[in-house]
């Protein structure tokens, strides 16, 4: 596999996020011009928007997650006493995965209640938006899995 591939994959968050961000940018934009411009925008440019910004916000969530940029993430663990900062870590990132596991088994449900519905606007199914939830918390989950490893291997170390 090539370097560029590896790093597409590694990455794929950050860049799903920035492409959805660009979409939700770029159409709202050409339609504010022919709106001011023309009197009459694009019928289908709301709904684009609101998908893209919606895929961008949930998949952007699992990005911050990933990088530790929500606040409030390591609060406990950095003001915690430090003898018990890694089982405190432990205990976080088990509740992470349960917490974004459980979200994401509640976003599927969600997603076959709704199976039938479509876009009012494109008429697309509904399932190209609500999916945006799986896909997030799913990423958000299998990064937790990765730092409750990573932490549990720390705190055995720590105890050596």
């Amino acid at each position: 596999m090539s370097s560029l591939r590896k790093q597409f994959l590694f990455n794929v968050d950050l860049v799903l996020s920035s492409i959805f961000l660009a979409i939700t940018v770029l159409v709202v934009i050409v339609n504010v011009s022919l709106r001011y411009l023309f009197h009459g925008g694009l019928f289908w440019a709301e709904e684009v928007a609101t998908t893209s910004f919606i895929w961008s916000v949930f998949v952007g969530a699992a990005a911050a997650y990933r990088y530790k940029m929500h606040i409030g993430i390591d609060f406990v663990t950095k003001f915690g006493p430090a003898p018990w900062r890694a089982f405190i870590a432990v205990v976080i990132d088990g509740l992470m995965v349960a917490i974004n596991g459980y979200i994401v088994y509640l976003s599927v449900l969600f997603i076959q209640a709704n199976s039938l519905k479509r876009t009012p606007v494109l008429d697309i199914p509904a399932l190209y938006v609500n999916l945006a939830l799986s896909v997030g918390f799913a990423l958000m989950t299998i990064y937790a899995v990765n730092f409750l490893y990573r932490d549990i291997r720390n705190l055995f170390d720590s105890k050596k």
